[in-house]
């Protein structure tokens, strides 16, 4: 039970859509959610990964439009910072948490009732993925490790899915040829990421020496494979 009870909270909380009118559909969001991992990840004070938050529609995958984010605390209105293809980007206040903040987020209003998720993802600073090298890369897999523990807890930190090492995402214009080159030495997924063990951190020189750009770093668990 504790073993479920944290994969879901973890990889997918599912949202109720309000529709606060015909044209338009409204996503409510208690910041209370929010503020727990940002909570994680600030006393954790960990330099090279954050929390990232994402709308995502449940049956494309691909992330859903926001239109406008808010933050209501009784009659007060304050805009939220997102990025509009799909990511939220919440303050840090615990203030706003005891107040019991609500975000209220405006998504394309094409998109039917119920159709996206919230998906929280730990992954490497978008600043720390210039420049990368084995050492570097060590780093951001530690931190990726710490606070997949830390945001499960004494106790369920024993259930989580086993970390392998990480997940790395590559620029949309990586070719297939550059792809053949890597497939010799790494793991390359159907949808082209490179999956690393910590004992093929070296293999990140490979990638600088075909200009490969590197997106994303994420944890890669075992149940992902």
């Amino acid at each position: 039970m504790i073993k479920t009870r944290f994969t879901m909270r973890l990889v997918c909380v599912s949202l109720l859509l309000l529709s606060s009118s015909s044209q338009a559909s409204v996503i409510k969001l208690d910041y209370s959610l929010f503020f727990n991992y940002m909570k994680t990840m600030y006393k954790l004070d960990y330099q090279h990964v954050t929390t990232a938050f994402y709308l995502v529609d449940n049956s494309t995958q691909k992330q859903c439009h926001i239109n406008q984010v808010d933050m209501v605390v009784d009659d007060r209105i304050e805009p939220i910072l997102f990025q509009a293809p799909g990511r939220l980007l919440p303050f840090y206040s615990d203030q706003h948490r005891k107040d019991g903040g609500v975000l209220l987020v405006d998504i394309d209003d094409n998109l039917p009732t119920g159709s996206c998720n919230l998906q929280i993802k730990i992954m490497a600073k978008e600043s720390e993925l210039s420049n990368l090298d084995e050492d570097k890369l060590q780093l951001i897999d530690d931190q990726l490790e710490g606070v997949l523990n830390k945001n499960a807890g004494m106790v369920g930190k024993y259930f989580l899915p086993e970390f392998l090492g990480v997940t790395v995402k590559l620029s949309s214009d990586s070719n297939e040829a550059q792809l053949a080159v890597l497939r010799k030495d790494v793991t390359v997924t159907e949808n082209g990421e490179l999956l690393l063990r910590p004992d093929e951190f070296h293999l990140i020189e490979k990638i600088n020496d075909l200009n490969l750009t590197v997106t994303r770093i994420s944890p890669w668990l075992s149940k992902s494979v």
